[in-house]
């Protein structure tokens, strides 16, 4: 006998498929919901957030080419940017620069803030901004809740949907002036960089040469002390002398194969692929494999205007007195086009008096620089001397520096030479130049170069002061930080 189902049974099991369904349906709505929240947090704002920065540090970037041409390409530096240097801190603003599939904007401020005290070299600090668009729906983090303390990440990522929040709150330097309410076009994100921007100087070892390299003689030597402890002496072997640390950083750096290196050397060797052993003769460490660039060396261009008179100095010795004593930043200048008769550079007073000469042909004369003298001499041409013309009575290296300006052709050749008799205390910058010693003179100093040749027993002295002295040859970014606000 068949049983009859009833019609109501067959209705509950409708609804109760009905109900089930929407029970799923609204599961899938809630996920579908929150998958899209963070999806579009995911996918579009950590993005955006990510890619901010990359166009903040690609600004700083491009403001550490321009700081480093400087020195490299003075005469193209900050071509095309916002220039003021009137203002104090003198400023540089580069354009609005737009790059990438994503429309991604940079745009920085650079200003000479600080001048070194003992070299006149500056120093630059860059502030970048990088902005990236931010798409998809106008949402201000992974939380709906809208109320204190439960807007998930928007206050670390800190989105403009409708404004400049920084402008609005910090004003547009970040000083809290000029606060101001500044549209933006689409929703973004700005993050801003710092780098502060340092001054490399050349004189970190004894010698330093890009090419090939020959000396010194058998019974020579190389070692270091400090002048900021006092005059040199002999202490390289002692441990228990108070300035045995500072004796063995007599160094040498060659950027090319080199089979021997003579004499005793108390300090550091590398070459770039050469076969030097460590042996009794070398205190330090030596290392074959360290490669380098020696940057040419430009006619810096933030001199003051050159004096009047003397023009040339050829005939009869010249005692300069400068008019004043000037500073490492802004010396009294001379501009000769020659100096083959010897020249007395006079301090005013007492004052320590700083004075930098440009010769634009070759220097053959001797050059005598009084106590609390500091000199700079740049020379266009060729150096012809002998030991006793580098006359520094101070006996500090760092009073008597020379430049080689590199020739605009590298093809040109460039020489200094250093003839016997005489001992000296000075530094030589000359990238392109070939530098040829000869004799035994006692030297205080560093020589960075193309090429070195010397065929004496040498007795050289490098002085750690050395190492923050001259002017810049290059620049290297010291610190770097965020601005979170």
């Amino acid at each position: 006998m068949s049983r009859v189902k009833s019609l109501r049974e067959e209705g509950n099991v409708l609804i109760c498929a009905l109900c089930t369904i929407m029970v799923i349906s609204l599961i899938g709505a809630n996920v579908l919901h929150n998958c899209t929240t963070r999806f579009n947090v995911s996918s579009s704002q950590v993005r955006s957030w990510k890619e901010s920065l990359f166009a903040a540090e690609a600004g700083g970037d491009i403001a550490y080419a321009q700081i480093r041409k400087t020195v490299l390409d003075p005469a193209n530096a900050f071509t095309g940017w916002e220039n003021t240097p009137t203002a104090s801190p003198t400023l540089h603003v580069s354009p609005e620069t737009i790059f990438g599939s994503n429309d991604l904007k940079t745009r920085t401020v650079v200003d000479l803030f600080y001048y070194d005290p003992a070299t006149g070299n500056p120093w630059f600090r860059s502030r970048s901004k990088g902005t990236a668009p931010v798409d998809g729906l106008p949402r201000t983090g992974m939380d709906d809740r809208m109320g204190a303390g439960t807007r998930g990440d928007s206050l670390l990522r800190k989105i403009d949907f409708r404004t400049d929040h920084f402008v609005a709150t910090y004003g547009p330097n970040g000083d809290g002036l000029n606060k101001a309410l500044v549209a933006v076009p689409r929703p973004q994100i700005t993050r801003r960089i710092e780098q502060i921007v340092a001054p490399v100087t050349p004189f970190e070892a004894a010698i330093k040469c890009a090419s090939s390299f020959y000396g010194l003689g058998s019974a020579a030597q190389v070692d270091s002390f400090n002048s900021k402890n006092g005059a040199y002496y002999f202490c390289a072997n002692n441990p228990a002398d108070p300035n045995f640390k500072d004796s063995r950083s007599g160094s040498v750096a060659i950027n090319a194969p080199v089979a021997e290196v003579n004499g005793m050397l108390y300090g550091n060797i590398s070459t770039n692929g050469g076969a030097i052993r460590p042996s009794q003769y070398i205190t330090g460490t030596v290392d074959n494999n360290v490669p380098f660039t020696i940057p040419p060396f430009k006619m810096p261009t933030d001199l003051p205007a050159p004096q009047p008179s003397p023009t040339s100095i050829t005939s009869t010795e010249v005692n300069l007195t400068p008019p004043t004593a000037g500073t490492p930043q802004t010396p009294t200048y001379y501009l000769l086009s020659a100096l083959s008769s010897r020249v007395v550079i006079n301090p005013v007073g007492s004052q320590q008096t700083y004075v930098a000469i440009r010769v634009t042909g070759d220097l053959t004369a001797r050059v005598t620089v009084k106590n609390n003298v500091h000199l700079k001499v740049f020379v266009d041409g060729n150096i012809d001397i002998k030991a006793r013309d580098i006359d520094n009575e101070s006996n500090l290296a760092a009073n008597l520096q020379y430049y080689s300006i590199s020739p605009a052709s590298p093809a040109t050749s460039q020489f200094i030479h250093i003839a016997p008799p005489g001992n000296f205390a000075a530094t030589f910058y000359a990238p392109s130049a070939d530098v040829v010693l000869n004799g035994n003179p006692d030297l205080i100093g560093a020589i960075v170069c193309k090429t070195f040749y010397g065929n004496g027993n040498t007795s050289w002295h490098y002085d750690r002061a050395l190492d923050t002295e001259g002017d810049a040859v290059d620049y290297r970014v010291v610190s770097y930080v965020e601005d979170i606000r």
